[in-house]
């Protein structure tokens, strides 16, 4: 094998290299930000619960409005050499996705925050998505008469 072949199958080894450690990094990304927006939906459906609406909240995998399941899971859709990657919110027909840019701002309705910003504290902004998502999932919910 000449040099000039090794280094055709070493610069594509690379390229592999950096594309799979981004997966991972924006995967780990893409886990934090479901966390944090779980805890802001969860804070939501406290509110509601404390109003006597049947909501479960008690734990951030089992949280349900109206006995409907609600989830925030993270989507990483990896094709090389792209990295997408999103947060999937759902419950009932209510469906919402945050979007974790690869200069990892994220945008969750409003103007991108930084990841530093969202790991310091929840701002207003990711609250108030959530918010809304809480919001018309709970009015899909209840028009669908408690299913799905």
């Amino acid at each position: 094998m000449t040099e000039a072949t090794k280094n055709i199958i070493m610069n594509t080894v690379k390229e592999w290299a950096k594309f799979t450690t981004e997966r991972e990094k924006m995967r780990g990304v893409a886990d934090e930000i479901a966390g944090f927006a779980r805890k802001a939906i969860q804070e939501c459906l406290a509110l509601m619960k404390a109003q006597n609406v049947e909501v479960q909240c008690d734990s951030l995998e089992t949280m349900k409005i109206l006995n409907v399941p609600v989830s925030a899971e993270p989507v990483v859709d990896a094709t090389f050499p792209n990295v997408k990657v999103t947060v999937l919110l759902k419950c009932g027909g209510a469906n919402r996705s945050i979007v974790i840019n690869p200069n990892l701002t994220i945008s969750a309705g409003g103007t991108p925050i930084g990841l530093d910003q969202l790991r310091k504290g929840l701002p207003e902004p990711f609250v108030t998505n959530s918010a809304e998502f809480v919001r018309d999932a709970f009015l899909n919910v209840a028009r669908a008469g408690g299913k799905e």
